[in-house]
């Protein structure tokens, strides 16, 4: 005897919703930032709508200044993105302005610590942050510092890089290295300082004299996406395109980043 049309349309039924559902990938949008004080605090809303539309999970600001033991000033992008905010320095505490780097993050914060990276030639230490960072159902090792730049300082950035490698392995090995850095040097020099991991900078086209990238291990995170942030000025009053003034050119802030995990199995 031949099923009936609803018997059938029970068992399509049944067998559609005992289908596994299909793992999605996470992903990490990281953006690396340089503000200049013609920026920041100025054009505050300005920089957090621009944060706001780029989807950020994680923030990297170089060259922030902390004054009298408080907060850096940037900390209070953390409230408007919904964040969390951590200062690194290499300046001790007693010092009345000390220099860094903010890391803000709205993915759970599983593990942090701070480092120095030292100079072959006896000059000061620089610090490094690392969070290790619940993506989803996985984590990943994040790591942030700013490197010595220019061919004169070459021997004194590749012991910085010796030690940011140092304090690498001395995590899980287990978990995806990702850093957001500002490298002052060219790809291929980039490529010996950090063997094995890839660098977004190089996808956005010729050489990037800003030196901000995002190193990422190509085996195990996808490149999803690479990209300029800049700001746009307002648009100059007037009607009459004859004797309006010329728009001023976009400032550019940084990079912005989209990094794709494995699905989850």
């Amino acid at each position: 005897m031949r099923p009936s049309p609803f018997t059938c349309l029970l068992a399509s039924c049944w067998l559609w919703t005992s289908l596994p559902a299909v793992a999605q990938p996470d992903s990490l949008v990281v953006a690396n930032l340089s503000l200049p004080a013609s920026v920041w605090p100025g054009q505050r809303e300005a920089v957090i709508e621009l944060l706001g539309h780029a989807g950020v999970d994680v923030v990297l600001i170089q060259q922030v200044r902390s004054h009298d033991r408080q907060a850096p000033e940037i900390c209070n992008l953390a409230v408007p993105l919904q964040m969390h905010c951590d200062f690194v320095s290499a300046d001790p505490p007693s010092l009345a302005t000390r220099q860094g780097l903010a890391m803000l993050s709205r993915r759970p914060i599983v593990e942090d610590g701070a480092s120095l990276l030292h100079g072959e030639d006896g000059s000061a230490p620089v610090a490094a942050g690392y969070w290790r960072l619940q993506i989803g159902t996985q984590a990943i090792n994040l790591y942030s510092a700013s490197l010595a730049s220019g061919q004169r300082l070459q021997q004194r950035r590749q012991r910085q890089a010796s030690d940011l490698r140092d304090w690498m392995a001395s995590h899980d090995p287990a978990l995806a290295n990702v850093v957001v850095a500002r490298f002052g040097s060219r790809h291929a020099e980039l490529l010996q300082l950090m063997p094995g991991l890839g660098t977004a900078r190089k996808s956005l086209g010729p050489e990037q004299a800003h030196g901000l990238d995002v190193l990422y291990p190509p085996e195990r995170l996808r490149l999803k996406a690479s990209t300029v942030l800049e700001l746009h000025g307002p648009a100059p009053p007037g009607d009459d395109p004859a004797n309006t003034p010329a728009a001023q050119p976009p400032q550019m802030l940084g990079i912005v980043v989209e990094l794709e995990l494995p699905a989850a199995p």
